[in-house]
Order: structure tokens, then C-alpha cells, then sequence
């Protein structure tokens, strides 16, 4: 094929996916193919036409069709979304070609895959491109975009208020331990890290002096346990007696150091501990496997308990902190981050969650 017949081939499939949008512009919208024509000055033939990609209307009568259906010409008929090719770094370690959320973060494009538990918060999540191997992704949505790692699950609220600040922006949040969130903000992969730690530690959790520590929330950590049917556990020695299936977090995060440090402090190896070994990405996954059966207990946060109406034996107090670098604060992107969590319906957002303390939100620690 000649590189003008290439050409061709996309413009035509350019014509055929924006008279798809017509169409499905039109029905949306409860009109008739010769009611959309009178409301534009033009004949019936003429909408049937640009629906089936056999005409091309011109800018006069593309803002006419845009308008009666409310929405914009580049929305309706722009034909510029092939995907593009672009060097990306993965966030996840051995990641499997596929689909992604593609973001820029500091000039370099990064690759949130969609794979295992990431596919899905209740529905597939939508992708702005794939991975097609290493080192290598497709992008065909370029919005940008502030990318925070870390496992509070209440990090994607901060979308809202981001989107809500500046049009074009949006937020996306990796899903990893505290350790692992570190690693992506000092490999420059992420700009903003989540981080938490038992309050009582907080003198042994030194940061950085180039990154600056901003409040986030606070909670109770601890076990939880599907209590119907048993006596409620006044003790961890008392769970542990029990002789429970567990449901552990990946290895890395502060619930697994969590529990390794109570195991220690009651000389209790872990290898007795049925179901150790596990890895759950989050606290709401941990919280799942309980309520679902899949597990008897568990090591996550108070709120995760709550939600999903489980028993819970706190072991600490913690706190969680975003981290950021001091010299990137005068960017678009922490500008923005730092607005979104000032914002009063962020604030209520977070404080409306049962177990969540915000007296620190915002603050630099």
C-alpha cells in the first residue's frame, strides 16, 4: 500500500467513526434523521450522507449539527484519535501487554496497566492506551494527568476536585504498598507518594530532606474478622488461637509489617499463620475476602472494616502522609494535587468515611 492510500484508508475511517457519533448523536438526542435536517437548513439525504460517511459537511453545517445536538464540531467529527506510538515506563514490575492508563508524569510517559485486580472497581476501567511491550505503549487519550501511588483506597477521591479545578486534568492513582510508592516518586514515576505508619514510629520513619510531607488522614489499623456466629476477640493472641484462615497484604506494605512486628512482639512465627503467604493489593480487597468467606481474617485499616460491616481489633494508630518533591511544588501538577485537597468537598468527602480522622489533611508535617 502507497503512502497515499494509506492516507486515504485513515480519513475514510476517520469519516465512517464521526458519522457513527452523528448517528449516535442524533438517536440520543430523540430526532429523527429530517428533524435534525430542518433544524440545520439542510435535506434528509444530506444527514443520511454524512452518517454513512458519503459526504462531508462543511464547517457552516458541522457547527449547525453540533449545536442542535449539544455538543462541540471537534467532539462530533474529529478524526485525529489514531493511537500514537511513545517509550513508556510501567509501573508494575513484569507487566503483561495490554491495556493501560498512559500518563506524563515530569515529561516521561508512564503505563498504569489494567491487569488483575487494577481491570476493575466494579466495572472494567476505561483505558487511555496498551502496552504493546516492554519499554513500548499506545496512547489515544493525552489528557493530563497527576499520578499518586500508594493503598489508601481513599486516594481516588481526589479525582473529583481535580477534574472540577482545571479542565483536561485528571487524576490517576496506583494502587501499591508504602515502600513501593516510595520507589516510583524517587524513580521520578509518580508525583506524589502515599505513605503510612503506626504514629507511635513516626520518629523512625525519616523522610527526605528534598521531599516535602503534606497531611493526608488518619485511622486505626488492625485485624478483621468476620465475627457472626463467634465471640467478639478481645486480644491478637486470642485471634490467633483461633487458628484462622488469613488474608495478608503484599509484601512491602505497613498492614504486612504490621503484623509482622505483633508476631514478633509475641514470639509467634508466621509460618504458623494459615493463609501468611497471601498478598492482597489493598485494605478494601483484604476487607472483601473476609466478608465474602474467602478468608476468616485479616490486617488492614479500620474504615475497610466498617464498610463492609466486619469485626475489627485495632493494633495501631496510624496516619498517612502524601510525599512530594520540594522542588516540584511550584508545578501545574502539585499546584493542582495541593488545591484538590484544600478543596471543602474533598474534605467532606474524606471526613463523611467512618474510621477516618482529617485533622491533619493539608498540612505540612
Amino acid at each position: 500500500m502507497t503512502e497515499g492510500q494509506s492516507s486515504r484508508r485513515g480519513a475514510h475511517a476517520g469519516a465512517v467513526e464521526a458519522g457513527r457519533r452523528l448517528r449516535l448523536g442524533r438517536l440520543a438526542a430523540g430526532l429523527t434523521q429530517s428533524q435534525l435536517a430542518d433544524l440545520c437548513g439542510v435535506t434528509r439525504q444530506a444527514v443520511a450522507g454524512a452518517e454513512a460517511a458519503t459526504w462531508s459537511p462543511s464547517l457552516g453545517v458541522a457547527l449547525q449539527l453540533a449545536r442542535a445536538l449539544g455538543t462541540t464540531v471537534d467532539q462530533l467529527f474529529a478524526t485525529g484519535h489514531e493511537p500514537r506510538s511513545v517509550a513508556a515506563v510501567p509501573l508494575s514490575p513484569d507487566p503483561l501487554p495490554g491495556r493501560a492508563r498512559m500518563a506524563l508524569v515530569w515529561e516521561r510517559w508512564v503505563a498504569l496497566p489494567l491487569s488483575g485486580d487494577r481491570t476493575t472497581r466494579a466495572g472494567f476501567s476505561a483505558a487511555s492506551g496498551r502496552l504493546i511491550g516492554p519499554g513500548d505503549a499506545q496512547v489515544w487519550e493525552s489528557g493530563r494527568a497527576i499520578v499518586v501511588a500508594g493503598c489508601d483506597p481513599a486516594l481516588p477521591l481526589l479525582a473529583e476536585p481535580i477534574a472540577a479545578a482545571r479542565e483536561g486534568w485528571s487524576m490517576e492513582w496506583w494502587s501499591c504498598s508504602s515502600r513501593e510508592a516510595v520507589r516510583l516518586l524517587e524513580a521520578g514515576l509518580v508525583h506524589a507518594a502515599a505513605v503510612h505508619h503506626a504514629i507511635a514510629a513516626n520518629d523512625r520513619t525519616p523522610t527526605a530532606r528534598s521531599r516535602a510531607r503534606i497531611g493526608f488522614a488518619g485511622w486505626r489499623e488492625g485485624v478483621l474478622l468476620a465475627d457472626a456466629g463467634t465471640p467478639r476477640a478481645r486480644s491478637l493472641e486470642e485471634v490467633l488461637g483461633r487458628r484462622l484462615l488469613w488474608a495478608n497484604r503484599e509484601i512491602g506494605s505497613e498492614a504486612r509489617s504490621l503484623l509482622d512486628h505483633e508476631l514478633g512482639r509475641l514470639g509467634v512465627a508466621s509460618s504458623t499463620l494459615i493463609g501468611y503467604a497471601s498478598q492482597a493489593q489493598g485494605h478494601l480487597q483484604v476487607a472483601s475476602a473476609v466478608a465474602s468467606g474467602v478468608a476468616q481474617a485479616g490486617i488492614a485499616t479500620e474504615p475497610a472494616a466498617l464498610a463492609f460491616g466486619l469485626g475489627f481489633l485495632p493494633l495501631a494508630d496510624e496516619e498517612c502522609v502524601l510525599e512530594v518533591e520540594r522542588d516540584r511544588l511550584d508545578t501545574p501538577e502539585l499546584r493542582l494535587l495541593l488545591a484538590a485537597l484544600g478543596s471543602p468537598s474533598f474534605s467532606r468527602e474524606l471526613a463523611a468515611i467512618a474510621g477516618y480522622e482529617v485533622a491533619a489533611l493539608g498540612q505540612e508535617m
